[in-house]
C-alpha cells in the first residue's frame, strides 16, 4: 500500500515533456542569438532592442561593426553583418501574415517563407531577398522565429533548399531534406533584372532522379566508371544536360533531360560548361578524346 501511495504521489507531481514551460531567454548581444536552442522563447521587446541598438556602438547590444543587424526591427527578414561576410539570417513571421508562409507538413522541417515583395513585386535585388538567394553559396545559418503567445519562438537553424517565384523553402538543420543540398555546383543563377535562382537543388526534381537512378545501371556515361566495383560504395550523380538557368519559365525536367555521372567527371562537364559555354553533347566528345 505504501509503495501504491508513493506511485501515486509521483504521478500527480510529474509533468509530461510538453508540459514544461520553453526557456525565456534574455539577449544582450548578437552573438547570444546562436546560443539559442529550439523552443526557447525572446520577448518582441528584448528582440526588437537587439536589431535596433546592434548598429550603436555606444548601445549595450554593441559587438561591432561585424556583428551589426541590419533592416528596421519592423521588418521579416534581417541579417547579422554584409554581404559576403554575413554571419546568419533572421527571420520573424507570424501565422497567416502571407498565404505561401506556413510549415509544410506535421514533422515542422520544411517551411515556406515569403519573400519581400511591393505591390505583389518580388524584386530578387532587394537585400532582404538577396541574403536568402545567396544562403546556400555562403551556408549561414537562417534562424527562424515565429509568433507564439506573443513572444518569438526560437524554431531552429534552417538552410535554403529551393527558391520559387514568391517565397524561399527553409529546411531544418540535419533533417533529411537538408542533406539533399550537396552540390553547390548546381545553383546556376540567370542573367539580366531578373537575377534569381530558379531551382536551387536536388529537390526540384527529386523524384526525376530516383526514377532515372532506379531504371539505369550505376556507371558513368561518360568515362564508364563503375564506383561500387571500383570503390565497394554504390554512387553515381545525376547531371541536367541542359543547364536550369536557361529555362525562361519552370520546366518539367524529364529522364532524357538527364545524365549518370561519376564525380570527377560530373566536375570537369560543369567547368567546361561554365568556362567555354558548350553543350553537353559536345562536352561528351572533348572528354571522351582525352581518354
Amino acid at each position: 500500500m505504501k509503495i501504491l501511495k508513493l506511485w501515486k504521489n509521483l504521478v500527480c507531481h510529474f509533468k509530461p515533456l510538453e508540459a514544461f514551460e520553453r526557456a525565456h531567454m534574455e539577449l544582450s548581444k548578437p552573438l547570444d542569438l546562436f546560443s539559442l536552442v529550439a523552443g526557447d522563447t525572446v520577448s518582441k521587446r528584448n528582440l526588437f532592442d537587439l536589431i535596433q541598438y546592434s548598429k550603436v556602438e555606444s548601445s549595450q547590444y554593441w559587438s561591432g561593426s561585424e556583428f551589426a543587424i541590419w533592416n528596421t526591427p519592423q521588418q521579416g527578414i534581417n541579417w547579422i553583418g554584409k554581404l559576403p561576410s554575413v554571419k546568419a539570417v533572421i527571420i520573424k513571421t507570424r501565422p497567416g501574415s502571407y498565404e505561401e508562409d506556413g510549415w509544410s507538413g506535421d514533422k515542422k522541417s520544411i517551411f515556406h517563407y515569403s519573400f519581400k515583395a511591393r505591390n505583389g513585386e518580388v524584386n530578387f535585388r532587394e537585400q532582404a531577398n538577396d541574403v536568402l538567394i545567396q544562403q546556400p553559396l555562403h551556408l549561414y545559418p537562417i534562424l527562424l522565429f515565429t509568433e507564439s503567445e506573443g513572444k518569438w519562438l526560437y524554431e531552429g537553424d534552417f538552410s535554403v533548399a529551393e527558391i520559387e517565384e514568391k517565397f524561399v523553402v527553409l529546411a531544418r538543420k540535419g533533417s533529411f531534406f537538408a542533406h539533399e543540398v550537396n552540390d553547390l555546383s548546381e545553383i546556376l543563377y540567370q542573367e539580366g533584372s531578373r537575377r534569381y535562382v530558379t531551382h536551387l537543388m536536388a529537390e526540384r526534381s527529386k523524384a526525376v532522379v530516383s526514377a532515372v537512378k532506379n531504371a539505369r545501371s550505376w556507371f558513368c556515361e561518360i568515362c564508364s566508371l563503375d564506383f561500387h566495383k571500383k570503390y565497394g560504395v554504390k554512387y553515381i550523380e545525376a547531371h541536367h544536360k541542359t543547364p536550369i538557368s536557361t529555362y525562361s519559365e519552370k520546366y518539367a525536367i524529364k529522364p532524357q533531360d538527364l545524365a549518370l555521372l561519376c564525380p570527377n567527371c560530373h566536375k570537369a562537364v560543369h567547368i567546361l560548361m561554365k568556362e567555354s559555354n558548350i553543350e553537353y553533347n559536345e562536352i561528351i566528345k572533348i572528354l571522351a578524346s582525352k581518354d
